[in-house]
């Protein structure tokens, strides 16, 4: 926790590529990209067709948005040009508990147990994506542009003495924090170019750039005030951000087998600054570095079945490395070293099944290690990173023979962790637990025109 304590087909295309390029920057730029995301900080699936699959699509591009965004080399063993749009509607379940048992702080400090559960107060929150890709006609290149909200949380909890961690600092009265608040949005646009060669080969390479905004109360990054109080960060701060995105893809067409690579570069960020002010009153401006970590995929599919298409995809996500995650603990002035998050492996599974020429139905599985360990839940409270098993599910029907409207249900499991209280100079706290849990439910709805 960052607190403490040419021809008619020709022109047609292109009006679409135009239109989708359009409708990509009105889309991305008016919606709400917040969200409760999923692998840590990081949307496990993006768009209804990638999220209905788990988000396995390394080696098995079925829509222009999941290949853009998990290996760019993919787009060029898509069907053909096309423009999509989905929308999430993502309820995150957040909430968190802690407890003080007797005597935990000295004698009669405090006299009883003290414990407490609240429950964020988290709304719906809406996700926008959108993607074009383009073949060139008699080309071996292929053309994209893709939108996405990449990752973020966000948290709601209140002050509250029901709950001795979201009591009020002891310069106020409690043992707690105060209440906390977070919002943290991320998104990435990723122009692509990908190269067709002989055999199934195809590479692709795309920079990526990025946005994102952060809103944190209290900031336990910031030296604390004279009081002991960490200040405000609800003013928040956005910022800019770059980074690069390259893949291999292999597809064997006598087998039936793909294979696919992709790294996605560390996104580095500006440092998000953030006007403040002291015990007294008094202005404070605060820094804090925040990138997106680096991604390796590796992705497998099989198609041999004919009308039964299975993808698996591998993940490492490097959190351990990646300014605002990496270091554990205070720092000797008072101040919270990041939020200590570890690397992690990600583990998806989907499968796509034909049921008629004009409907196919999916269905995937999605594991991850949790970047939050009971050393520092403590630390996680405006991002709690907690789910680890996801389920999904989804049906694309064809429309007018270049049309596909798909919808999507997603479901993260609940998961919790539970830790200690830690205190800067004297370390763990005997006898105080912590503990977070998480769970989400999506609905996604997308439509798609190829052309």
């Amino acid at each position: 926790m960052f607190c403490l304590t040419g021809t008619d087909r020709c022109g047609s295309s292109r009006g679409a590529l135009y239109l989708g390029v359009f409708s990509l920057l009105l889309v991305l730029t008016t919606g709400d990209r917040s969200c409760q995301a999923q692998t840590g900080h990081i949307l496990d699936a993006v768009g209804a067709v990638n999220q209905s699959m788990g988000g396995a699509g390394t080696a098995l591009p079925l829509d222009s948005i999941g290949a853009l965004h998990w290996n760019p080399a993919s787009i060029s063993a898509l069907p053909g040009s096309e423009i999509g749009f989905a929308f999430m509607g993502m309820a995150p379940i957040t909430r968190l508990s802690s407890r003080v048992d007797a005597g935990a702080f000295g004698p009669g400090m405090p006299a009883q147990t003290w414990e407490g559960t609240t429950t964020s107060d988290s709304e719906i929150t809406p996700i926008p994506t959108m993607a074009v890709v383009h073949h060139v006609e008699d080309s071996p290149w292929t053309f994209g542009l893709g939108g996405f909200a990449i990752g973020g949380f966000g948290v709601n909890l209140p002050v509250t003495n029901a709950n001795p961690l979201l009591s009020p600092p002891p310069a106020q009265g409690g043992v707690g924090y105060g209440g906390v608040y977070s919002q943290f949005q991320q998104m990435q646009f990723c122009p692509t170019a990908a190269r067709r060669f002989g055999d199934g080969w195809s590479i692709g390479f795309a920079p990526t750039i990025n946005w994102a905004s952060l809103a944190v109360d209290p900031l336990g990054v910031a030296v604390p005030n004279a009081n002991g109080v960490y200040p405000s960060a609800a003013h928040g701060d956005a910022t800019w951000g770059l980074g690069y995105q390259v893949g291999l893809m292999h597809e064997s067409y006598e087998t039936g087998w793909n294979w696919g690579f992709s790294y996605k570069s560390p996104q580095w960020f500006q440092p998000f600054k953030f006007n403040s002010r002291d015990a007294l009153g008094a202005a404070r401006q605060l820094e804090f570095n925040l990138d997106y970590p680096a991604i390796m995929s590796l992705g497998v599919a099989y198609q041999g079945f004919g009308a039964v298409k299975i993808a698996a995809d591998v993940r490492y996500i490097d959190y351990a490395h990646t300014d605002g995650f990496r270091g554990v603990g205070f720092n000797t002035n008072g101040s919270i070293k990041s939020f200590g998050w570890e690397s992690i492996w990600v583990a998806s599974i989907g499968t796509e099944i034909t049921l008629t020429d004009n409907l196919q139905w999916r269905f995937g599985y999605t594991y991850n290690e949790s970047p939050i360990t009971n050393r520092t839940m403590f630390y996680g409270a405006p991002a709690p990173a907690l789910t680890q098993h996801h389920l999904s599910t989804g049906f694309t029907r064809t429309l007018a023979n270049t049309w596909t409207c798909t919808f999507a249900y997603h479901m993260g499991l609940r998961g919790e962790v539970t830790g200690s209280w830690w205190h800067p100079t004297l370390g763990r706290m005997q006898g105080t637990h912590v503990t977070g849990s998480l769970a989400t439910h999506s609905l996604i709805g997308g439509i798609a025109r190829r052309f």
